[in-house]
């Protein structure tokens, strides 16, 4: 019996890129990862780059030419259209690319997934790889390098002391700090996080409370950022507006998602002018095409 191709738009790297197009040819680029001659190499070593991000890449490498690519997701796009794709996957960290090293006339570009940042953009949504045919670690959420900008984060998973306290004498007893003591003495304004959850109920027909610690969290880090109530208000209306309706997008209406790393883009997004599914919208797109 024939075994038919197929093309997956898998749901986590849809809502990781954002783009349909985006997440169709990621998982097509995953899916060669996997069958790479040495890929239990490559594994090993993303498992070290976990540790160390300035390791050398030289492990998981394949070619992929952008016709190849359209023939193999069934989208027929152009050239054009497959190298702008795989441009912005490149940019995002979520590939790694390069002309062969060995052949310098060859023009054929190589690639490289990249699974550490691509697992770790996905822990920061609260998701995980899906499919993957051999075993994928857990990788941490930070390395040496990224410490300083992820600081948060580590502070928030760890559990163990507030965030932006840095000189605290280990001897004396943890407890919690007021907002004017966590790391900005100059906010003179309290955080209204009982504002902020009460508007995300009303807007989303939800009972999150305002007394959970690491909601809390993700607030005040926003906060510190110098973000305000009329920014909370003006992300929760953004994403009601586009998922609220939206069955498998509603989930996601809850503060670790909009309140996370993600906040700052969601808050520069154009306003939407309806609440048309976004699996609606990549259905037209092909229509269209």
């Amino acid at each position: 019996m024939n075994q038919y191709k197929c093309s997956v738009i898998r749901e986590e790297l849809f809502l990781l890129t954002g783009d349909y197009k985006l997440a169709l040819i990621l998982n097509q680029m995953i899916y060669w990862s996997q069958r790479v001659r040495d890929v239990d190499a490559y594994i090993e070593e993303e498992k070290m780059r976990d540790q160390n991000s300035r390791l050398e890449l030289t492990e998981g490498w394949f070619y992929k030419k952008a016709a190849d690519l359209s023939k193999e997701t069934f989208t027929l796009w152009s050239e054009t259209l497959i190298r702008r794709c795989l441009i912005k996957l490149v940019e995002a960290g979520w590939l790694n690319e390069r002309s062969n090293p060995k052949i310098k006339w060859d023009k054929t570009k190589q690639y490289r997934v990249s699974l550490v940042n691509i697992q770790r953009d996905l822990n920061k949504l609260g998701l995980q790889l899906q499919g993957y045919k051999v075993e994928v670690p857990t990788f941490s959420e930070t390395t040496t390098e990224e410490k300083s900008t992820v600081e948060d984060k580590r502070q928030e998973a760890n559990g163990d002391q507030d965030i932006h306290l840095k000189n605290v004498d280990a001897t004396k007893p943890k407890q919690e700090k007021s907002d004017d003591e966590m790391g900005d003495t100059t906010l003179a304004e309290k955080i209204p996080y009982a504002e902020i959850i009460d508007y995300l109920n009303e807007q989303t027909g939800k009972k999150f409370k305002d007394s959970v610690r690491e909601t809390n969290r993700m607030i005040r880090t926003r906060w510190l950022e110098k973000h305000r109530l009329e920014d909370f208000k003006k992300v929760i209306d953004q994403k009601t507006t586009q998922w609220l309706d939206v069955p498998e997008m509603n989930k996601y209406l809850r503060p670790e998602t909009l309140f996370g790393t993600k906040f700052e883009a969601y808050l520069n997004e154009p306003e939407p002018t309806n609440r048309k599914s976004e699996f609606d919208a990549f259905l037209e797109g092909l229509d269209e095409s």
